[in-house]
């Protein structure tokens, strides 16, 4: 199992690829917070401080098609539904 990134009063915080991860859980467990590639780098720019800006964040936020998002959406929603307790947020 890869250790938690961040260990403290019965809190942990684990750094690397959701499905990787989910798949070593020991147990169940009572909250998931997710923060999913939104694939918003396009080449695209945006506006940031009075400045033109790179909507670019890096490879894993370039979408790889509508098909494969959704597959993978799906992939670590699934991953999710698997280690979480019934009554888990």
């Amino acid at each position: 199992m890869v250790p938690p990134y961040y260990d403290q009063d019965n809190f942990k915080l684990y750094l690397g690829s959701c499905l990787d991860i989910l798949k070593e859980m020991p147990e169940k467990i009572d909250m998931i917070f997710a923060d999913p590639p939104y694939t918003l780098s396009n080449n695209g720019f945006t506006c940031h401080s009075g400045k033109r800006a790179s909507v670019n964040k890096g490879e894993w936020d370039v979408s790889t098609g509508i098909e494969e998002d959704f597959k993978f959406h799906l992939r670590w929603i699934k991953a999710c539904k698997n280690v979480l307790k019934p009554n888990g947020t």
